[in-house]
């Protein structure tokens, strides 16, 4: 019969072989980790360089739409300015217009806020899944910015203006 000292010493001498199989697990996951975070932050740096390339040749290449004189608040690259008074669709991107052009057609037409498929049907754009994302997020970041109103069932309406305008 074994020693109960020596059954006490097996049991150390597992103990601490299991202890540093997990320090070399943890060693490796804690590697893992700090390998996905370096690629984490070389993707968000990549993207906040080319969107800032971006809005530059934009800046360059395109005219402010008011005829040369940038309105406040709608800085070079912002493709989506807040809304406020005397600001109007014009200083948007096309897509940007276009939305809110079919949502203002259907309000005259008694159609009410509409979806984001039925907004990317009006304007013959894409209706597949993606597609719709696509106008879900331009139509969200719009109504973020005051220029569309959200509805809590996910639709959208044009926003009245004092004036009759957008």
């Amino acid at each position: 019969m074994p020693s109960p000292m020596g059954l006490l010493e097996d049991r150390e001498l597992s103990a601490r072989q299991r202890l540093e199989e997990c320090r070399e697990e943890a060693e490796r996951a804690t590697a893992a980790l700090a390998e996905a975070e370096r690629a984490c932050e070389r993707a968000v740096i990549a993207k906040e360089e080319f969107a800032a390339a971006l809005a530059e040749a934009r800046a360059e290449d395109d005219p402010p739409p008011d005829g040369g004189v940038r309105t406040a608040g709608a800085a070079p690259g912002t493709i989506v300015p807040e809304w406020r008074p005397g600001l109007g669709p014009t200083v948007l991107a096309a897509d940007y217009q276009r939305i809110i052009g079919a949502l203002e057609a259907a309000a005259r037409e008694g159609g009410g806020p509409l979806n984001c498929r039925q907004i990317a049907g009006r304007l013959e754009w894409e209706t597949s899944a993606a597609g719709v994302e696509r106008v879900r997020a331009k139509a969200r970041r719009m109504a973020e910015r005051g220029w569309l109103a959200k509805k809590a069932d996910g639709r959208f309406s044009a926003v009245a203006r004092p004036g009759g305008g957008s």
